[in-house]
């Protein structure tokens, strides 16, 4: 436990460095809050999903990983040892995964915005442009998804050092 947890610990804080870094930005306004946007939400979340991917590994029972290739869902996982059943936490995560922040966080099209040329069924056509309705997270959502994992990795820690 001791390696992933502490690997999940420094990737989290990495990504609140970061969104200290763009709410001083922001409050400076030097710069669009579009720029702000594209230039730091990227890499929080990258540092979230990896955060999140060493806790899985963290809760697994995995102690000591290099991980290479994090996890990124708990589809990611191996399975339970024969005769073992899935711990509860894992389901919990598994139940995130398929709807709420953590969905939303994990989502491959998370950072899109309105001015990228994506195509997909809920985009329309205006005037020869190609648009949509759905906007980007901004710093509100990426601190709030920082919050929720360090909270639901806080309240796990107990769990961790039951297995």
């Amino acid at each position: 436990m001791a390696r992933t947890r502490g690997e999940a610990n420094r990737a989290l804080y990495r990504a609140r460095i970061l969104l200290d870094g763009w709410d001083r930005m922001r409050a400076e306004c030097a710069h669009s809050e579009q720029a702000l946007l594209g230039a730091f939400l990227p890499a929080v979340r990258l540092h979230l999903i990896e955060a999140y991917g060493w806790f899985l590994l963290a809760i697994s029972g995995v102690e000591d990983s290099l991980a290479p290739d994090l996890p990124r869902s708990t589809r990611d996982l191996s399975e339970p040892e024969a005769g073992r059943a899935q711990i509860p936490e894992i389901a919990e995560f598994a139940q995130l995964e398929s709807a709420g922040w953590l969905a939303e966080l994990l989502a491959k099209n998370a950072e899109e915005s309105p001015g990228h040329a994506v195509a997909a069924s809920s985009h329309k056509s205006q005037q020869g442009l190609l648009v949509t309705d759905r906007q980007p997270p901004g710093y509100a959502v990426a601190f709030s998804w920082a919050d929720a994992l360090a909270a639901i990795m806080t309240r796990m820690d107990d769990s961790i050092s039951e297995y």
